[in-house]
């Protein structure tokens, strides 16, 4: 069992009875994104409870809620922009999240991933990651799966973008793929840009974090479907909203942790030669 299971797991156990239940539900996005539209309405069709709608802006975004609130957030900057007591508070598509938050995971096993670029291009064996202040203990995790597989990871820290993408090129002469996890302090644009020209000058196979990187250029992702994270997250707030304990939960929604799924950019994979076949085995899905 994978830590990201492992923590998710336990923290489904997270007992709220010396507590009131809640009797408002606020979802908090930016809106515009569709794989944040996906969510919210997988969320309202799994949810019990109707929930107020509250889209980010710059000029006021929300802060603070009352325990009375159930608090769900999607995407990072939601996230960042919502204080709520850790019981009250649902975060999905956010990678960077405090202690204690409750929330599907947003991140696949370290393992998968690096089983999607290997059987994309077997003959690697020693990846590229850029890496920040708060993805550092991920990347701890993923250097001992690597370790596990027989792989290297080769990791630099950075910073920020600009920061990274120098380290990236004093990273680039030594490895032979490369992987960039969610980290909103250093995968800027610039730097995955930078990754993708290295991809197709150097042939360096990319691992991205997600669907859409792919759909910009990465050749192959590892996440987990917007809709089945917002129907995860609605089954949380029903537990929640119902005072059962969270580890109750219907065994069709915990699905959800093997369920990630696995995205190929064919075009990039036919140009680099990768064993589309061996991905379809995998049940990769190439678009």
């Amino acid at each position: 069992m994978t830590k990201n299971v492992i923590r998710f797991l336990a923290l489904l156990s997270f007992s709220t009875a010396a507590h009131a239940t809640p009797t408002e539900v606020v979802l908090v996005k930016r809106p515009g994104v569709m794989a944040y539209e996906e969510v919210a309405e997988a969320f309202r069709e799994g949810c019990r409870v109707q929930a107020r709608i509250v889209n980010l802006d710059r000029v006021s975004p929300p802060k603070s809620f009352s325990a009375s609130q159930l608090v769900i957030t999607v995407g990072q900057e939601a996230f960042d922009a919502v204080l709520a007591a850790p019981d009250r508070e649902i975060a999905t598509l956010a990678f960077h999240t405090r202690d204690g938050v409750l929330g599907p995971p947003a991140a696949a096993a370290p393992e998968l991933t690096l089983h999607a670029l290997v059987t994309a291009r077997p003959s690697v064996k020693i990846i590229g990651v850029v890496y920040g202040p708060r993805t550092a203990s991920a990347y701890v995790a993923a250097k001992e799966a690597a370790h596990r597989m027989g792989l290297e990871l080769r990791g630099v820290q950075a910073a920020d973008g600009p920061k990274a993408v120098r380290a990236l090129r004093g990273l680039v002469d030594s490895i032979e793929a490369l992987w960039l996890p969610f980290d909103v302090d250093v995968v800027t644009p610039q730097l995955f840009q930078y990754a993708l020209r290295l991809q197709i000058e150097r042939g360096l196979p990319i691992a991205a974090a997600t669907r859409q990187q792919v759909h910009s250029g990465a050749l192959v992702a590892v996440d987990f479907s917007s809709r089945a994270t917002g129907r995860a997250a609605a089954d949380l707030a029903n537990a929640l909203l119902d005072g059962r304990p969270l580890d109750a939960l219907s065994s069709d929604r915990l699905d959800l942790l093997s369920g990630a799924r696995i995205t190929v950019n064919g075009d990039i994979a036919r140009r680099l030669g990768a064993n589309i076949p061996a991905l379809l085995r995998m049940g990769a899905r190439v678009e």
